[in-house]
């Protein structure tokens, strides 16, 4: 199973991407996608893979959070 993550786009410079996981700041790669700073993307493997709307990343993001919430409650 493979899983990417959501993330917001901080800066970019030679087409290498920081982008924000909730906090935690990770670089990617931007070779797969055209995407700009504030953007919403999924990181897979240190590459962007895909661009998201801002609702459709902040669903994902919500989910993830309700996933972890649940698996501390265990």
């Amino acid at each position: 199973m493979c899983i990417a993550a959501p993330a917001k786009i901080l800066e970019i410079n030679n087409n290498i991407a920081t982008c924000d996981f909730g906090g935690v700041k990770q670089e990617a790669k931007l070779d797969l996608v055209e995407a700009d700073i504030g953007n919403y993307v999924l990181i897979h493997s240190g590459y962007a893979i895909e661009v998201l709307t801002e609702e459709a990343a902040k669903e994902t993001i919500d989910t993830w959070n309700d996933l972890l919430q649940e698996l501390d409650e265990e």
